[in-house]
C-alpha cells in the first residue's frame, strides 16, 4: 500500500507540473519521493538521513 501511494504521490506531482502548478507538484514529488524511499528503507517515511553507520558498510 505504502508503494502504490508514493508511486500515485510522484505521479500528481508530474501532472502539477504539467498544468503549471509547480509549487504543489514540488511539494508532491518531496513527499512521495519521501514515501517510497520509507518503503526502501522499511519506515513510513524517510527524507533525510545520516551517515552509515561502519557496520552498515564494508569499506
Amino acid at each position: 500500500m505504502q508503494i502504490l501511494i508514493g508511486v500515485v504521490l510522484v505521479a500528481v506531482s508530474v501532472l502539477l507540473f504539467y498544468i503549471d502548478i509547480p509549487l504543489l507538484g514540488a511539494i508532491s514529488l518531496f513527499i512521495g519521493f519521501g514515501v517510497l524511499r520509507g518503503y526502501k528503507k522499511g519506515k513510513r517515511f524517510y527524507l533525510i538521513g545520516g551517515r552509515s553507520s561502519d557496520s552498515d558498510c564494508c569499506g
